[in-house]
């Protein structure tokens, strides 16, 4: 066995993997390797002599671009979840009922077996740090003067494509995380953003954090404009962009509880843009730069 441990959002866990080298099969997670950690947030064991066996109620199914997670919930609370890749099973997620000790059993080619890790290893982050004031967010993030901006909205909008424009036109800024960053109220109430093993298709893997210094939810337009949200309007587009599980009322409470935290401090706008210099200067000096 190869025990390897990470501190990823300021959160320590352990992999424990029965199946080889977890830095060949978690490539994107060797920036957040630590030494020591003290006592781990969660651990998860990945052993594929485990045989999966469906105990819980089917509570949702919910689809990814790449991948759909089926959701299965015991009694005492535990979770059940399998993976498929396109429609072939890649991996089976048990947690225990205080989200603790984990185990992912993965099938098929090693790519496939790596797809079901890394993707398990996404979701037992998202459930073991809700209750801890921490959220996995689909953004992509720039970060510029020691702040960081984060853009917004569904795929194809022109997240990445903004982001690209900061660091080309505006002076300073560099990408962190083009798909996934981690988001963590600090102990003096202040929202961190987080570098993320989790990127999408742009190798961004690092480890650094920021204090956020805004949000922009990105809409295509033909002119360049920008709109500082209310309270409601921005919630639903904080709470549209967090990696959860709506159907899990607990989880999802927590999460509504610390995008309520984040709104106390930090704005949220709508940027609505052409893909070029203009819009993101429209958007850095909405945000004081």
């Amino acid at each position: 066995m190869q025990q390897t441990h990470y501190i990823v959002g300021g959160h320590p866990f352990t992999i424990n993997n029965m199946e080889g080298n977890t830095s060949q099969l978690l490539p994107t997670m060797e920036p957040f390797k630590a030494e020591q950690i003290g006592e781990a947030l969660f651990t998860v064991t990945i052993d594929n002599s485990i045989i999966p066996s469906w105990q819980g109620k089917k509570i949702g199914t919910f689809p990814c671009p790449s991948a759909t997670f089926e959701v299965y919930k015991r009694d005492n609370g535990s979770y059940q979840v399998l993976i498929l890749m396109g429609n072939s099973p890649c991996a089976f997620i048990e947690t225990d009922e205080e989200y603790k000790n984990i185990s992912v059993t993965t099938r098929g080619t090693d790519a496939q077996k790596a797809f079901g890790v890394n993707n398990s290893m996404m979701l037992i982050y998202t459930i073991c740090t809700a209750q801890h004031n921490t959220l996995l967010v689909h953004s992509s993030v720039v970060e510029n003067s020691g702040k960081a901006y984060m853009f917004l909205g569904k795929s194809g909008q022109g997240k990445s494509t903004h982001s690209d424009m900061w660091v080309k036109y505006i002076e300073g800024s560099t990408l962190i995380n083009d798909d996934n960053p981690v988001i963590r109220i600090a102990d003096d109430g202040t929202p961190i953003v987080y570098g993320s093993p989790w990127s999408g298709k742009r190798p961004i893997y690092k480890n650094v954090q920021y204090p956020i210094g805004g949000f922009a939810a990105i809409e295509q337009e033909k002119e360049n404009s920008i709109k500082r949200e209310e309270i409601p309007v921005a919630f639903g587009i904080l709470l549209s962009s967090m990696s959860t599980m709506k159907f899990d009322k607990d989880i999802h409470m927590k999460i509504c509880g610390t995008i309520s935290k984040i709104l106390s401090r930090i704005p949220v706008h709508t940027l609505y843009c052409r893909a070029d210099k203009e819009a993101a200067q429209v958007s850095s000096n909405a945000f004081g730069l």
